[in-house]
């Protein structure tokens, strides 16, 4: 099977995560966030071997975003991780964030869209 790979919209962020692997949690910076996942920088050593517990908080008044993550790029501190399963709520807050930084709000639409596809493809496979 030729599974094409998306690219999603990445927006720079500054915003802070708690990062839960193995029982321990560590803070990270979020560089960028996309409907996908995170660009991470934190001087822990995430193994790429298990998922993670990704918190995001973007400020104090804005709920965070959760989301169980797998380490997909790691060099030095910086990490790209991407998201394997989210919440309804956590995903709608995204997609908000996403939405405002970014000059075409339909792009965003379109991309979430496909998200939610090509998840529902893979719970019925």
């Amino acid at each position: 099977m030729n599974e094409e790979r998306r690219h999603f919209t990445r927006i720079p962020v500054s915003a802070k995560a708690l990062v839960e692997q193995f029982g321990e949690k560590f803070v990270a910076k979020v560089a960028d966030v996309s409907l996908n996942g995170a660009h991470l920088i934190t001087e822990a050593d995430l193994s790429s071997e298990a998922p993670i517990k990704l918190h995001i908080i973007f400020d104090e008044l804005s709920p965070p975003v959760d989301m169980i993550a797998k380490i997909v790029y790691h060099n030095n501190n910086d990490y790209g991780v991407e998201c394997k399963e989210i919440d309804i709520d956590s995903m709608l807050h995204l997609r908000a964030i996403l939405t405002l930084h970014n000059n075409d709000a339909e792009v965003i639409h379109q991309e979430s869209q496909a998200l939610w596809e090509k998840n529902a493809e893979d719970i019925d496979s």
